[in-house]
């Protein structure tokens, strides 16, 4: 499958399972990167429902797991 039909594909899906890809593509970044994140990403991922800044948040938590990793 091409990058555009995923991504025609991708934009047909609701918005909580768009969310869910958003927590799939996350897990598989960070266990890609040795960064074991537990729950923290599926918390953030349930505030960005009702938090503009749970992007920055998931940002920042990445960040600092990148640099001070803590891994289980």
């Amino acid at each position: 499958m091409s990058n555009s039909e995923l991504l025609a594909q991708l934009q047909q899906l609701s918005r909580a399972e768009k969310f869910q890809i958003i927590q799939f593509l996350t897990a598989e970044l960070a266990k890609k990167e040795g960064i074991s994140v537990g729950n923290e990403v599926a918390e953030i991922m349930h505030s960005l429902h009702t938090s503009n800044g749970a992007a920055e948040q998931l940002m920042q938590f990445l960040e600092t797991e990148q640099k001070h990793p803590q891994n289980v």
